[in-house]
This record gives structure tokens, C-alpha cells and sequence, in this order.
């Protein structure tokens, strides 16, 4: 659309949800500009490729009725995906919105005519958002300290649960820790045993305890690979923590206290060695071996998060995935609403697209309200009601 070429975005937060939004609107025309928290540095390299599962039925269901096909992440890459390579991650997805970063993988997919502007900044933060006649002024503050002011017609908050644009515009929205943590990490499938190899199959596996569930499963390996023996195995694993526990499990390798997550190679060494004894205490064997030899293994809290609004300042600030709702990750839709809210966005700003903002609005809001409630079910019966597979003794493996 030609006739957006002189209109601005400026999205804030440049994971996967940002990126969805960015190629939308870049797509549309628009010169979009996404400001990333993160360094550079430290984007590069974040673990292996994604893999597509099905999502549980009720939240299938649920964005079918939305017009999606119930899997908005492959609706989005059929409609997005110029790099058409065969497996979803991060470097795919923002080459789709400005060539991916230097040393991708990906091939630089081609610009078409009527394309906007796209630009990506990293290491910087939003310090506030101000609305100045019809445009919305987002200020943000440089590593060397230095303060900057951009001027945009739209501003998208996709910065996470802990959005710094939900906190400007609803700072009486909380996130709250909710009893439990994922501890996470991937490991080469070629370093395991062929008894775990060999369980895992093309299945995910899943075991319960009281307090306690892990799943495990294969993904792409590193660059998206699909070769055997690059595959890596992907460990999720849910544990009840009391908040003194928490702080002790999110003090890091340095002696920093963290607030909800510690990144790849912050956990501190006796942190990591007294869940290995958890592990070989109360995991099936062959999950237990997964673990033992996930070399940096990560970990975040399970928190909650729900917004009433996701539109402001007269249609031109809005929030979407993880910023609308924090959706426990046991509904497997984190990624998909954060698609399926991008792909709304485009019948908003395309001409030809029928949804009005606040239709939109009305849309985002009440979907993540259901998946929210959802998850909040499926994690108290998980972590602290009486599963029925919890405590037997058994792993149950699923396709």
C-alpha cells in the first residue's frame, strides 16, 4: 500500500510477537522501526528451532472462531513467510521483517514493491510514551545513556509480560508470581542414550509427581535442522517453589537478585546441582538423563497477567500478545495469540480488511480472557490439585 510510505510504527519489543506485528504493518506499507531491550549480543544464537504441536483443543476451537484455521502461527507463515525455510525461528521470522540479523542462516528473502521501511534496534528501553496532537512521541534511552524521542502514527506494545507500555498506560495491572516455575533447557539428541532416543521417537512425553510435571520433546536443531542426531530434546519442567525458594533458585551465578526468570548460563552452580538431585529423585530415568546433561539450562517463573484494554490513546497505541494476557504455558498459545493478533491487526489497517479497532479490541481482549482462565485451570489441577496420572510411577508418551 503505497499510500502508507509516509506513515510510522514503532513497536516495542522485538520478539516473535513484535516481529509478527512488524512484518504485518511493514507489509502494509508502513516504516516500522522496533525498539528491543535486549543487545544484539545477546539475541543471537538463543537456542534451536520451535516446533509446532497442536494446541489444546477448547484453545483450537477458540481461534477458529476467529477465522483462523486454529493454528494462526502456520496461517501467518503462509501468508508472511518469504525465506521458505522449512522450519519456524527466530532468524526466519526477522529476516521476514528486515533481512534477520548478519550471519543468519536465512537467506535475505526479497523486497516487493510497496513494502515500508523496516528497521530494528536493540539494547535500547522505552521510557515513556506521550501523545502529541495525531502522532504518540515514545522516548527511549540508549546503553550509553543517551535519550531519544521517535514520533509514530501507531504504537504496538509486544513486549511481554512484563510490558513497560502496559505499565505507562495501566500501571494497576500486576503480574503475579503464581506458586510454580518451568525449568527449561534443550540437549543435543546425539548425547543421549538410545533407550532415551528411542523413547522420544517423533512422541512428547510427559510425566507427573505431586507438584511436579515435565514434558519433553524434539525440536529442530541449531539453524533448523532436521537431520537426525541434530535434533535437540526440549525439557519443560513445572515445580511447585514457595516465594523464599524463589528468590534463592533466581539469585544468580553472581550473587544478582532476578525478579521472574534467569537466562541461559545465569543459574548459579549449587542451584543447578541440587535439581539434578531433585531429578534423579523424582523424574522417570530416562527424563532424569535428559536433564543431567542439559549443559545451561534456564529458568523462568509461571506468572499471571490480564489486561481490560488493548487499545489507547484514540487508536494509535496498542498491545498485543503476552502484554494483553500472560497465558500459563500449559495451553501451548503463547506464540499463537501473539500471531493470531498480528493477523487481526492486518483487517484494522488493510483497506480491504472489514474489523474496526474496536472490534479489535473487543477481539484481543476477550479471547485472551477465555485462554487465560483456561490456563489458570489446567495449572492448578497440574501443580496443586489431584491429577490423575500424577504419582504412578509412569511416563506417558503422546504424539
Amino acid at each position: 500500500m503505497a499510500s502508507n510510505t509516509s506513515k510510522k510504527v514503532v513497536i516495542v519489543g522485538g520478539s516473535l510477537g513484535g516481529l509478527f506485528t512488524g512484518i504485518v504493518f511493514a507489509r502494509l506499507g508502513y516504516n516500522v522501526t522496533i525498539l528491543e531491550r535486549t543487545p544484539a549480543s545477546s539475541l543471537q544464537d538463543q537456542g534451536a528451532g520451535i516446533a509446532f504441536y497442536l494446541m489444546i483443543p477448547p484453545i483450537q476451537e477458540a481461534m477458529k472462531n476467529l477465522g483462523t484455521s486454529g493454528a494462526p502461527i502456520v496461517d501467518f507463515l503462509e501468508q508472511y513467510d518469504r525465506t521458505k525455510t522449512p522450519t519456524l525461528t527466530a532468524d526466519g521470522i526477522q529476516a521476514n521483517f528486515d533481512g534477520g540479523h548478519e550471519g543468519s542462516y536465512v537467506a535475505t528473502p526479497p523486497k516487493m514493491e510497496g513494502d515500508g521501511i523496516a528497521n530494528y534496534l536493540s539494547g535500547v528501553r522505552v521510557t515513556d510514551l506521550t501523545e502529541v496532537d495525531e502522532l504518540v512521541e515514545v522516548e527511549y534511552e540508549r546503553v550509553d545513556g543517551k535519550k531519544v524521542a521517535l514520533h509514530a502514527d501507531i504504537v504496538i506494545g509486544a513486549d511481554g509480560p512484563s510490558s513497560t507500555v502496559r505499565k505507562l498506560l495501566l500501571p494497576e495491572v500486576e503480574r503475579t508470581y503464581v506458586g510454580y516455575v518451568t525449568w527449561r533447557g534443550t540437549v543435543k539428541e546425539s548425547f543421549l542414550s538410545d533407550e532415551v532416543r528411542n523413547l522420544l521417537g517423533t512422541k512428547s512425553c510427559i510425566a507427573f509427581t505431586k507438584g511436579s510435571q515435565v514434558v519433553c520433546y524434539k525440536i529442530p536443531g541449531l539453524k533448523g535442522s532436521l537431520v537426525p542426531g541434530d535434533l535437540f530434546a526440549n525439557l519443560v519442567w513445572y515445580q511447585n517453589h514457595d516465594p523464599a525458594e524463589l528468590k534463592r533458585i533466581l539469585t544468580d551465578s553472581e550473587g544478582v537478585s532476578h525478579k521472574y526468570s534467569l537466562r541461559i548460563g545465569k543459574i548459579d552452580s549449587k542451584v543447578k546441582e541440587k535439581q539434578g538431585k531433585v531429578a534423579a529423585a523424582i523424574l522417570p530415568p530416562q527424563l532424569a538423563e535428559v536433564w543431567q546433561k542439559i549443559e545451561s539450562p534456564f529458568v523462568l517463573a509461571v506468572t499471571d497477567s490480564l489486561t481490560t484494554k488493548s487499545v489507547f490513546m484514540n487508536g494509535k497505541v496498542f498491545l498485543v500478545g503476552d502484554a494483553v494476557a500472560t497465558l500459563r504455558p500449559h495451553t501451548t498459545a503463547g506464540t499463537s495469540q501473539a500471531a493470531m493478533n498480528a493477523l487481526l491487526m492486518k483487517k484494522v489497517f488493510d483497506k480491504e480488511g472489514g474489523m474496526s479497532i474496536e472490534e479489535w479490541e473487543k477481539t484481543s481482549v476477550g479471547w485472551a480472557t477465555f485462554a487465560q482462565k483456561l490456563g489458570v485451570q489446567m495449572g492448578n489441577l497440574s501443580q496443586f490439585g489431584d491429577h490423575p496420572m500424577a504419582d504412578n510411577g509412569e511416563l506417558s508418551s503422546k504424539t
